[in-house]
């Protein structure tokens, strides 16, 4: 054995020796991105919408700002499966960019709420429909997810077994402020209309155009 043969062997065992005890960075890094326990939003983010949908999951999560949101995220499938993460990006995207919503009526005592996230050719609306009881009637609620993938659409319902978390496309930091008003009422509710925007917001805002494409 050459004299060189020792050193040689020990420094590779120093090196598996220190990748052995080494902190994983790159799992830190994107620990602030895993979904919660319980939860398809990660622990730094607030969950504007959430419920269960078969063995599915559906969420809407931002990162709040001052006035407004700073970043908004959808999520679907598990905690351990995320079939659809959007946008998935390395830096944050101006919702304006790809993100859009309002509140419509049916002049009935229905109310529909929905945000659109859509990078041009495919969306994803979330939304919440409320029906106040009429006399000789029964009111509803029923939330889901509209997926509209290059044309062909599919509907994933909450389940009503369990209650759905849909309070916060109510925020007034959300529709109008993060992201523009869009007054194309989703598919499936022809008798709903927009309501009026606010006079202050239609002075500030132009009219509402369709999402851009997010930036790579």
């Amino acid at each position: 054995m050459s004299p060189d043969r020792p050193i040689a062997l020990l420094a590779v065992a120093l090196t598996c020796l220190a990748a052995a005890t080494a902190p994983d960075l790159r799992a830190q890094s994107s620990s602030s991105e895993a979904p919660t326990q319980g939860s398809l939003c990660p622990a730094n983010q607030t969950t504007l919408f959430a419920c269960s949908s078969g063995q599915k999951q559906i969420a809407v999560c931002g990162t709040p700002g001052n006035d407004t949101y700073d970043e908004l995220r959808y999520r679907y499938g598990t905690e351990r499966n995320l079939e659809a993460d959007f946008p998935n990006e390395a830096e944050p995207v101006p919702p304006r960019l790809f993100a859009s919503g309002n509140q419509a009526s049916n002049g009935a005592g229905g109310t529909l709420t929905y945000l659109r996230l859509s990078d041009g050719r495919s969306s994803f609306t979330v939304f919440s429909e409320t029906s106040s009881p009429a006399e000789g009637a029964v009111g509803y609620e029923s939330s889901g997810v509209l997926v509209d993938n290059h044309g062909h659409t599919e509907t994933h319902l909450c389940d009503g077994q369990t209650p759905a978390q849909v309070g916060g496309l109510s925020d007034k930091k959300l529709i109008g402020k993060a992201v523009p008003r869009d007054n194309r009422v989703p598919e499936g509710f022809p008798t709903y209309q927009t309501s009026a925007q606010p006079p202050e917001q239609a002075s500030a805002q132009p009219s509402p155009q369709p999402p851009a494409q997010p930036t790579p």
